[in-house]
């Protein structure tokens, strides 16, 4: 995968990170109501917003196991 440096990815990255967090303060005031299930479902997209801000990471260690298991 080509790594991509520019400023618009950036700015996603950003982003990504920025949703992660509000998710998770939107998930822990939720549970403090006693909204558990809802709680549980914001840290879901919290945790796949996480999962986008680093996707060149995961894109980079997959990459790597699949070259590994193709030698």
């Amino acid at each position: 995968m080509k790594k991509r440096k520019g400023f618009g990815q950036l700015i996603i990255t950003f982003a990504f990170a920025y949703s992660a967090l509000l998710c998770h303060f939107h998930a822990s005031e939720l549970k403090e109501n006693g909204d558990i299930y809802t709680a549980l479902l914001y840290w879901f997209f919290g945790l796949t917003a996480l999962a986008g801000a680093f996707r060149f990471k995961i894109a980079g260690v997959i990459e790597k196991l699949i070259g590994k298991n193709n030698e």
